[in-house]
């Protein structure tokens, strides 16, 4: 029924039928699409499981004929939602830093944002950010630091020559940096104009780009493996393969991480302008404030499109359980030691270095065998959960 109902929705948007606008023809199409499995109680060692929404647009400050949800509406639906927290993204244009006028505006409108935030005393956590917009290059998400602060201590010349400092000094200051929908290029002959949009991170694929666009590429903490947008409606629907961007995003992930030995979180966004949101990402946290999912993320403990990947636990033989965003350091000589894996849920599938390598029924424990002469990141598909890596012979 929802793929009938959703084709419909698209075949009329693309026809230009009129009378409902693209957010409404979105709201009617995702009011019926899939939800997370709940997540509540679940708790991993010392850790529980907390599910929220890294990408949710608001007006003001986004355009009211651009977003059709203001912060009241999107408090309720988060927690009709159930969800645990959500990040604020309004959009902020490329360079903002620079130019005093849109500096001063980005100022003012995130902190009236953040007063909204406090007179309204939400239950769930509530964390402003911005989606910073670069036309050229792609979407970056901006959370867990205050741009009063930062820019505090930056001035426009000193970031005009040099744009990377702005982000550097997010970072500095506890920020979180997530790039969005990294590879939702283009479609041809798309049905929407939107959708002949190229939405991809380009520093991607190559090619010279900007300082402050090569200085994120290189230590953005998290990447938007799952857009529910991309997924349920443009991959679903228009593509023909829902899990297309979710698998070549997380394979992505996996090669970043390999090459810079780092640790980089898999995280979900709804990316909604209107009048839904989903729980898209899922962190281990020790306890449910902000700080708890600040610091989940930022050790890459996270899982998105489903709770269940984030019972993830490996060891080599013999060895302790670790769980997701762990690091493991093999002792062996041999080209490969011999790991065993578990995850609570149906259908757990064992992902090495992009491939899988192994399958098991909930709370199985399966073999495999993973790489010991490079940097090799293990991961679990379970059901429609995709988690992040444990990293192995990699720091």
């Amino acid at each position: 029924m929802k793929r009938t109902f959703a084709a419909f929705v698209l075949a009329c948007a693309a026809a230009a039928l009129g009378g409902c606008s693209k957010t409404q023809l979105i709201d009617i199409a995702m009011s019926g699409g899939p939800r997370a499995a709940s997540h509540r109680g679940m708790h991993v060692g010392d850790r529980m499981i907390l599910g929220g929404d890294m990408h949710c647009h608001v007006q003001p400050p986004d355009a009211p004929y651009h977003v059709s949800r203001e912060l009241p509406d999107t408090l309720a639906i988060a927690k009709d939602e159930e969800l645990d927290f959500v990040v604020l993204t309004p959009h902020v244009p490329a360079g903002f830093y620079i130019d005093d006028e849109i500096r001063g505006w980005m100022l003012n409108t995130q902190q009236q944002m953040r007063a909204r935030i406090e007179r309204l005393k939400p239950e769930l956590i509530v964390i402003p950010g911005f989606e910073y917009t670069d036309h050229r290059y792609g979407h970056v998400g901006a959370s867990f630091a205050d741009p009063t602060e930062v820019l505090a201590g930056l001035t426009s010349e000193e970031a005009r020559e040099n744009p990377e400092r702005f982000f550097e000094m997010w970072l500095a200051r506890g920020g979180i940096l997530t790039i969005n929908h990294p590879v939702n290029r283009p479609l041809p002959r798309a049905p929407f104009r939107e959708l002949g949009s190229d939405l991809s991170w380009r520093a991607f694929r190559g090619g010279s780009v900007t300082p402050e666009i090569a200085w994120i590429t290189k230590h953005a903490q998290s990447i938007e493996t799952f857009n529910t947008t991309v997924t349920e409606l443009r991959d679903l629907f228009v593509v023909g393969d829902e899990d297309r961007s979710l698998r070549e995003a997380s394979h992505l992930l996996d090669r970043l991480a390999r090459t810079q030995h780092r640790r980089i979180a898999a995280v979900g966004g709804s990316d909604s302008h209107g009048r839904w949101l989903r729980a898209t990402t899922f962190v281990l946290a020790k306890d449910r404030s902000l700080e708890g999912v600040r610091k989940g993320i930022a050790a890459a403990r996270t899982c998105v499109r489903g709770p269940a990947a984030c019972t993830l636990e490996v060891r080599t033989q013999g060895g302790a359980w670790l769980g997701v965003g762990d690091d493991i350091t093999t002792s062996t000589d041999e080209p490969f030691a011999v790991f065993e894996g578990r995850a609570s849920g149906d259908d757990v599938s064992f992902v090495v270095n992009g491939t899988i390598v192994a399958s098991a029924a909930a709370d199985e424990v399966a073999s495999f065998r993973v790489p010991t002469d490079r940097c090799s990141i293990v991961r679990a598909i379970v059901g429609r959960s995709w988690s992040s890596g444990i990293y192995v012979n990699c720091f």
